[in-house]
């Protein structure tokens, strides 16, 4: 048991030395992601870095998820949660890439802690210091899955850069050479939840003269699933023939020339899941 007047860890050093270990570990793994083998020692080491590792993406996780909010590890198009894919065994190259990816979201989290300390925004505990109880949207961030330019997209975007959200649509992001697939999966992932917009499309359903979904949309809202739960808001153009699979899925319908409602649903949503605070949505009676 700790001493009662030893002073607590500071969460900034804690997570210099998470970093340390994960290199150190990542280094290990892929000695055996290449088949090579360990000695007694290493394998020791190796044992005690994993429960470290453990332990402290327990203690840390969440503070990281608040610095950097991209903690869902992508491999072959699914979304695994970045330690637990990490801590996998029997290691390998699934085990060894999700410890390079916990690594460079670690860095980064203690580079974005030490800005935030400079700045005076947060204390080496990884606390806020000023405005503790406010919520901001400033680094809150959406996925757009959408079916070509419309003025409904336009208007979406307005309506969130209004709010202080920034979004991701995935075609306007730098692919660095990934494929479309793969382009959507790391968009996915640099968001915290998704609006799927889904316009009426070229198909129709003969017999009931509604339009199809996008392929797309229905695609990426597919994929949105996984990674996102239930923080996704499925908005669909009046006219669209409802897919049976979005029943479990927020959704609202919109008009060309109204999409009030639809607004309303994504504040509601975004409430509810504590992004943003009711009072930034009361209206002003005076």
């Amino acid at each position: 048991m700790a001493d009662e007047n030893e002073k607590p860890k500071e969460k900034l050093d804690e997570l210099i030395k998470l970093s340390n270990e994960l290199a150190e570990y990542c280094d290990y793994i892929g000695e055996l992601a290449k088949g090579n083998s360990l000695s007694s020692e290493e394998a020791t080491r190796v044992s005690q870095l994993f429960t470290n590792i453990g332990y402290k993406s327990g203690r840390l996780g969440k503070l990281i998820g608040e610095l950097i909010p991209e903690t869902k590890f992508i491999f072959k198009g699914t979304a695994h949660d970045m330690w637990s894919a990490a801590l996998n065994i029997p290691a390998g190259n699934f085990a060894w890439e999700a410890i390079g990816y916990c690594l460079q979201v670690t860095n980064r989290a203690i580079g974005h802690l030490e800005d935030d300390i400079q700045k005076g925004i947060r204390d080496k505990q990884g606390k806020f210091i000023d405005k503790i109880n406010e919520v901001s949207t400033e680094s809150l961030k959406a996925f757009i899955a959408h079916e070509g330019e419309t003025r409904a997209l336009t208007m979406l975007k307005e309506y969130l850069e209004s709010l202080g959200i920034q979004y991701f649509i995935a075609e306007l992001k730098a692919s660095a050479g990934r494929s479309i697939e793969k382009q959507v999966d790391w968009t996915q992932s640099n968001a915290d939840f998704a609006i799927c917009l889904a316009t009426k499309g070229k198909a129709i359903n003969k017999r009931t003269g509604k339009h199809y979904m996008g392929l797309n949309v229905a695609d990426e809202l597919g994929r949105a699933r996984q990674v996102f739960g239930n923080k996704i808001i499925l908005l669909m153009q009046k006219g669209i023939e409802p897919h049976t699979n979005i029943r479990e899925v927020v959704h609202e319908s919109f008009t060309t020339t109204n999409m009030e409602k639809a607004f309303i649903k994504i504040a509601k949503e975004l409430i509810n899941w504590d992004f943003l605070k009711a009072g930034k949505f009361e209206e002003n009676k005076t």
